[in-house]
């Protein structure tokens, strides 16, 4: 089903003619060390693409992060006939009918004044010099730039909004996949930091289990310790006055002396 492209998305296998082999596996294409760029654009005679073809071609040795495939709306028997193979450094593969720009929604518009930037006027008048005229009332095809990972994953998209709207040369296209991959290297040490993480969390749950029964075991009830019984209060003894009192045989004798006034001595009179 068509649809416009994003990172993460998944590109479906398929093939290709290139100018000089017809039926290629794609996939063939991203079986290497380094993502590749695939860079869409409009037929291979008009003066864009031809400029953007040769800049790829001048310092095609600057880019070493990743490698480089254009795509182009050309029957693949006018380029062999044009350009040697030898004479190719990066991958071509022809589109003619426009199936993958129509697979992968490569916009393409009418307006000349959305299409055409101050770079696409320069180099469109360069070409006037040499001859060239264009279609009064043609279509312009915008371009898409991707870069794609070995499994075929897309790293990035980005869909042109004027005709020269892509990286201009193979400088350009080194700064963007390095900055790419360094995002994509920070985001898997990320991932990485956080599966340790995770995975330290999970060897620490065995443990926390087997000490489940001790901590899940009937508590034991804790006796109060027992309380030392209060001391029994001593009595308060009134202090005794000063007069100490008297032995006792004295108190005795006071006594019998008492007696004998209230009762006599027992004598009678």
């Amino acid at each position: 089903m068509p649809k416009k492209l994003q990172a993460g998305d998944q590109i479906p296998r398929f093939t290709y003619d290139s100018p000089y082999q017809p039926q290629l596996p794609f996939y063939d294409l991203l079986d290497a060390d380094t993502p590749l760029f695939v860079v869409f654009m409009r037929n291979f005679g008009h003066p864009i693409t031809r400029h953007y073809v040769m800049e790829y071609i001048q310092d095609k040795d600057k880019l070493t992060s990743a490698r480089l495939a254009c795509v182009v709306r050309t029957d693949p028997h006018v380029i062999a006939g044009a350009i040697p193979e030898e004479q190719m450094p990066f991958s071509l593969i022809c589109d003619a009918e426009g199936v993958l720009y129509e697979h992968f929604c490569v916009p393409s518009t009418t307006s000349w004044f959305r299409s055409h930037s101050l770079t696409a006027l320069r180099i469109l008048k360069e070409a006037r010099k040499m001859g060239y005229k264009a279609v009064e009332g043609e279509t312009y095809q915008l371009p898409l730039t991707l870069l794609i990972d070995r499994d075929g994953t897309v790293l990035m998209a980005h869909y042109g909004q004027s005709l020269t709207d892509l990286p201009e040369n193979c400088a350009a296209l080194e700064k963007v996949a390095k900055a790419v991959l360094d995002a994509r290297r920070r985001e898997m040490e990320k991932q990485n930091k956080r599966a340790a993480r995770q995975e330290e969390a999970e060897t620490d749950e065995p443990e926390a289990e087997e000490r489940a029964p001790e901590e899940d075991a009937p508590e034991t009830a804790v006796l109060p310790k027992e309380q030392p019984a209060p001391a029994e209060e001593t009595p308060i003894v009134p202090e005794a006055s000063e007069e100490e009192p008297a032995p006792e045989s004295d108190r005795h004798k006071e006594l019998s002396q008492a007696a004998a006034l209230l009762f006599g001595d027992g004598k009678d009179e």
